[in-house]
């Protein structure tokens, strides 16, 4: 049963939380206290990579960023990751080890963009890298490629700041498009996930890949001025 409201996907009903434990009552009632700071964070973030994308397209004119997707993790997700990783169920856990409470999906339309975008957001006086997996260089072995960092970002509140940490996804639009037909493919659909499966969509990540790659010696190639040998 969902915590939110039909009404305003922003609002929980709290009379749903009969169906949890005590310690699962406890952090999620602490948690709907600061959930404002990590919707704050979220708008926060979202600007400064719109930013980005206005800064590229006057200095380069080029837009990097097809798309931004976000979200905040609704309770329910936060308690069953909590138990997924082995925490302890408390407010602590969820201040200190679930950083993708924010959570945003950066759509880029080439691989290089990606790292563009890394850079310039990296270079930020308030924000910091917490963490990087680069999937891209190093994919996983379902076939999954993307860059996952975690930004810590400073928000205010008053004089004193607080640090928000934000979850940011980077892919392309192939990335994109083949994590999201993999996930509807293993988890919705009823039939058994062979290996014969798996290894199929590897083998189409791996295709993909090369597109992506070959797309962006495309666009590095027309926007130099090279031409097609005769």
């Amino acid at each position: 049963m969902s915590l939110y409201s039909k009404q305003d996907p922003h609002v929980y009903k709290l009379d749903s939380l009969k169906n949890y434990t005590e310690d699962e009552k406890k952090l999620i009632t602490e948690y709907l206290k600061i959930e404002k700071y990590y919707r704050y964070a979220l708008k926060e973030m979202n600007a400064k990579i719109e930013n980005l994308d206005d800064y590229c397209e006057n200095t380069f004119a080029h837009n990097p960023i097809h798309h931004i997707e976000s979200r905040i993790k609704s309770p329910e997700n936060i308690i069953e990751k909590i138990h997924r990783r082995g925490y302890p169920v408390n407010i602590d856990s969820l201040k200190n080890l679930i950083y993708d409470v924010s959570g945003m999906r950066v759509i880029c339309n080439y691989i290089n963009d990606i790292y563009q975008i890394i850079a310039l957001l990296s270079k930020q006086k308030d924000i910091k890298v917490r963490l990087t997996k680069d999937y891209i260089i190093s994919p996983k072995p379902t076939g999954y490629r993307s860059v996952h960092i975690v930004f810590d970002i400073s928000i205010y509140f008053g004089t004193e700041p607080i640090i928000i940490p934000v979850e940011i996804q980077f892919r392309t639009i192939a990335m994109d498009m083949w994590a999201s037909l993999e996930h509807e493919l293993r988890y919705k659909s009823n039939n058994e996930f062979t290996d014969y499966d798996k290894k199929s969509l590897k083998e189409y990540s791996d295709d993909l890949y090369q597109v992506d790659l070959n797309m962006q010696k495309l666009y590095i190639k027309k926007t130099t001025g090279d031409r097609d040998d005769d």
